[in-house]
């Protein structure tokens, strides 16, 4: 019986062994594989916060200041790169869980106040015992017993690393019993340095932002945005302090609690001669106050989440810029809490790049992004113009020739239908490129009139499928009551920009001075002297605005709008100008790239 016995625990025990991954305790490669770097080029703008934390979380840890003018003082928070120089792309995301960051590192990069102060303060018996600590399980024994339930645990670091890459919280007998047998294996397959390694990649050290920080070398990068080879000793404690308990230890709403376990941690650690004592680390109320801000602002700001949806897309599109993928989460972001005071049921859907490489971001994580960009359409607005002013071109007209600006009524099926207008044209006829730069309707439907809405029609509907016919009783598809996907009107500018280059780019030109266009009142003095392609959109009363862009790198599709219930609101006060172009603004114009022209291959 005995016999029987002690083979159901072996075989319990492999059991519990082979459904184990141990290869999450092998040592990770750091050394990312991705040598891209990310130039940031001369004369071109960024913002000084942006850039600092995004730089923290390269791979790259050098950096020279004299790359930089200062722009904007005496904020100084625009920075003007002086001279071009290359920065290495963000470090690879290794954590596989949803919303969660971790950068791996070896143990001979983690300071020796961190693996020394852990094993001091969590399990001093860590180098002598063999995965289990039997002095600590006997009175975690003993206590149990006392209270009549499981009320201390007893586990030692490998205990604690087992449970936190194979285990729940849950308190159970059968749970332990896992652990245990885990520990023991661990400890005995492994050197205790690959174990504190492990331990240190694979802890959560709480979240931010929504972000899981998992890993104590992303805490490090994180919370004090440095790479953990220049935490100080107080920093240190803090990391140390809040393993006991993430959100129990919360540095900005247990900030005080937190500052209790760092300062008794900090003693510690100075007892255990870990660092120099004559050296004053420890924070005053004016730095944990400092600390306690500037992690609102990142949380607030969208910073983690930036940095998250950046690094899990480098390997789906390497060919296009990690820090302009960054910019356009930050600036969605910050247009989207702008705009909470309108209405807080809003949404962006941008595409980005070029004809063979492009790139979404949604700011609905929890939705279906494929869906969302693939199948979900929208008006489109005054962003079809351009690409009916290029039909119109190839049919024979010149962007230089006069159109009437007068109403045109149309007599169809359904009665007399005439375009309105946003504002009074200054006269009765207007060059083809002034009347594009007004976004005018009139001569969009007179010069389909003149040229045949059938030979229109059959331009159009190879490049929208879907549309209504026959177009001469659909004319209102002409100003923009057509809807499209987000990735559907990609595909039309690309086609767009590809025969700019083929035939001609006057419509290209006409709409690249922003001085002249609908973004005059929004362009900002820095953007308004540049040379770019750009229209907006807007359509449905607001509930939908648009912007498509041009900057010489990258393609933009922009959406603006509103998810809910559109029968329960009239309209809402917003316009592509206003949302979609004020989005985009904010990200050519700090992405570190100079703004080219059109680029024809």
């Amino acid at each position: 019986m005995i016999v029987g016995l002690i083979g159901l625990c072996v075989m319990y025990s492999i059991k519990t062994i082979n459904d184990a991954d141990l290869t999450r305790i092998i040592s990770p490669k750091t050394v990312d594989a991705n040598t891209k770097t990310i130039l940031f080029e001369e004369g071109s703008f960024v913002k000084k916060r942006d850039f600092l934390f995004f730089k923290a979380n390269s791979r790259d840890e050098r950096f020279n200041s004299v790359f930089f003018d200062k722009f904007d003082e005496p904020k100084k928070s625009i920075l003007s790169v002086k001279e071009s120089f290359e920065l290495d792309s963000v470090r690879k995301n290794d954590c596989n869980y949803i919303r969660c960051l971790q950068y791996k590192i070896n143990f001979y990069n983690i300071p020796i106040i961190l693996s020394k102060g852990l094993i001091g303060i969590e399990d001093f018996r860590f180098l002598e015992h063999i995965g289990i600590d039997y002095i600590s399980i006997i009175r975690a024994i003993i206590a149990d017993i006392k209270a009549g339930a499981l009320v201390q645990g007893g586990s030692t670091l490998t205990q604690q690393l087992v449970k936190n890459i194979y285990f729940t919280n849950e308190k159970s007998f059968s749970r332990k019993i896992k652990e245990a047998i885990l520990a023991v294996y661990i400890d005995f397959k492994f050197d205790k340095s690959s174990i504190l390694e492990a331990y240190f990649n694979e802890v959560f050290w709480g979240s931010l932002g929504g972000i899981r920080i998992k890993g104590v070398n992303t805490a490090a990068v994180l919370y004090f945005n440095k790479p953990i080879s220049e935490l100080d000793p107080y920093e240190s404690a803090i990391l140390v302090s809040m393993l006991k308990g993430p959100n129990y230890y919360h540095p900005i709403y247990r900030t005080e609690r937190l500052r209790g376990r760092a300062d008794f941690i900090f003693n510690k650690l100075q007892s255990l001669e870990l660092f120099d004592k004559n050296t004053d680390y420890q924070w005053s109320d004016k730095k944990w106050q400092s600390w306690q801000k500037q992690l609102i602002s990142f949380q607030n700001d969208s910073f983690y989440e930036a940095i998250y949806l950046t690094t899990t897309r480098i390997n789906k599109d390497p060919q296009l810029s990690e820090y302009r993928f960054f910019k356009t989460v930050m600036a969605s972001k910050n247009l989207l809490r702008d705009l909470k005071d309108i209405e807080e049921n809003l949404a962006v859907k941008i595409a980005f790049g070029g004809q063979n490489h492009k790139s979404f971001y949604y700011s609905k994580f929890e939705r279906n992004v494929e869906k969302a960009f693939n199948e979900e359409r929208h008006g489109v607005g005054s962003t079809l113009k351009p690409v009916l002013f290029q039909i119109y071109l190839e049919q024979g007209y010149k962007i230089e020739d006069m159109v009437s600006t007068e109403p045109i009524t149309l007599n169809l099926i359904s009665g007399n239908w005439t375009p309105s207008e946003s504002h009074t044209p200054s006269a009765s006829e207007y060059p083809i490129s002034q009347a594009l730069q007004e976004s005018l309707n009139n001569p969009v439907v007179r010069l389909a009139h003149d040229i045949g809405f059938d030979k229109v029609e059959a331009i159009l509907k190879k490049k929208i499928p879907h549309l209504k016919t026959p177009l001469a009783e659909y004319p209102a598809q002409l100003l923009g009551a057509i809807e499209l996907s987000v990735a559907e009107l990609f595909n039309l500018y690309t086609d767009f920009m590809s025969a700019q280059c083929s035939s001609g780019s006057g419509v290209y030109e006409s709409l690249a001075d922003p001085s002249q266009t609908t973004i005059r009142r929004m362009v900002k003095p820095a953007l308004r002297q540049q040379h770019f392609f750009g229209k907006t959109g807007t359509s449905n009363n607001g509930f939908d605005n648009l912007f498509v862009g041009y900057d010489g790198h990258d393609l933009f599709t922009i959406w603006v709008g509103y998810e809910g219930v559109r029968s329960n609101k009239k309209s809402l006060r917003l316009y592509g100008s206003t949302t979609a172009f004020k989005l985009y603004q904010e990200i050519i114009l700090y992405s570190g790239q100079r703004i080219a022209s059109l680029a024809c291959e």
